[in-house]
């Protein structure tokens, strides 16, 4: 009997065939979900001017998702990390009371979760200013070398403003400033700042 050469032949084309089927199914829909992919900004700096005890500010980080909704206008959730300060004391000798040097008494941070709107304003060549804003859910707690001494959860909102150059088409690094309110007696306002970026 002739075997029949053309069988493997034929079984090689039907895969090559079947392979080029599923990405031709698949690559539309790796593209769909790209065009939802959504853009993604960030800051990294440190927080000044907080009301209330501690007060002393500290490093300071966040993250945005957003998706744009219209032209220049950008909307989705926005989760910040903020060190609001550390209060010191002295810790003493028990026996003769002399000085033994500073300790921490109490430490403070927020974290949060919120909206976040977005709006690039007008781009002049490579700069990229743009405005933000949030309103959320904070939580601020206390605590002494990692010992919590008690919290507190706040509604509040920010309002931001920064400045960004494009380095590539889809990149982009600056800096922004952003007011915090927070509507509790534990800390009731702050600023955070720091080197800011976007990817899109």
């Amino acid at each position: 009997m002739m075997r029949d050469d053309r069988v493997p032949a034929r079984a090689g084309r039907m895969r090559w065939m079947g392979a080029a089927l599923v990405a031709v199914l698949l690559v539309p829909g790796g593209a769909r979900a790209a065009a939802w992919l959504p853009d993604v900004a960030g800051t990294a700096g440190s927080t000044f001017a907080v009301t209330g005890t501690p007060s002393g500010g500290g490093g300071s980080i966040s993250l945005g998702a957003l998706w744009p909704v219209e032209h220049g206008l950008s909307f989705g959730l926005g989760l910040f990390a903020d060190d609001l300060g550390e209060q010191m004391g002295r810790l003493t000798d028990p026996k003769d009371g002399s000085d033994l040097g500073a300790v921490s008494v109490r430490h403070r941070w927020a974290l949060a979760g919120a909206w976040r709107l977005d709006a690039r304003l007008v781009e002049r060549g490579p700069w990229r200013p743009y405005a933000s804003a949030t309103w959320g859910y904070y939580r601020v707690r206390d605590d002494v070398r990692g010992v919590r001494l008690g919290n507190v959860g706040s509604t509040g909102f920010s309002l931001a403003g920064g400045l960004r150059w494009a380095a590539t088409p889809h990149s982009a690094f600056g800096g922004s400033v952003r007011y915090h309110r927070l509507f509790n007696d534990r800390a009731g306002r702050y600023v955070s700042a720091g080197i800011d970026w976007s990817w899109r």
